[in-house]
């Protein structure tokens, strides 16, 4: 899915999984060592195609209710994603 989005300059990878499963699928194509790509709310890479990855808490109902994210975290969170458009 990632291949026909051609104007995708940003991948918000909503929980670990997520990011995870982008990571492999630029793994069939690109050599990543996992080890450059670690998992946080926030945390901004660039990837091979010269795409950025963002990583996400997921806002499911456990992580909002055990304050692990947000509305402010949420919101701080998409400000930078808008930053990193704007560029």
């Amino acid at each position: 899915q990632i291949d026909l989005l051609k104007k995708v300059k940003i991948i918000v990878a909503l929980g670990k999984i997520a990011f995870d499963a982008c990571l492999n699928f630029y793994m069939q194509d690109y050599v990543l060592k996992r080890k450059d790509y670690t998992f946080h709310h926030g945390a901004k890479y660039i990837l091979p195609d010269k795409k950025f990855l963002i990583g996400s808490y997921h806002p499911s109902p456990r992580n909002v209710n055990t304050g692990r994210i947000d509305e402010n975290k949420m919101l701080k969170l998409l400000k930078k994603v808008q930053k990193v458009l704007d560029r």
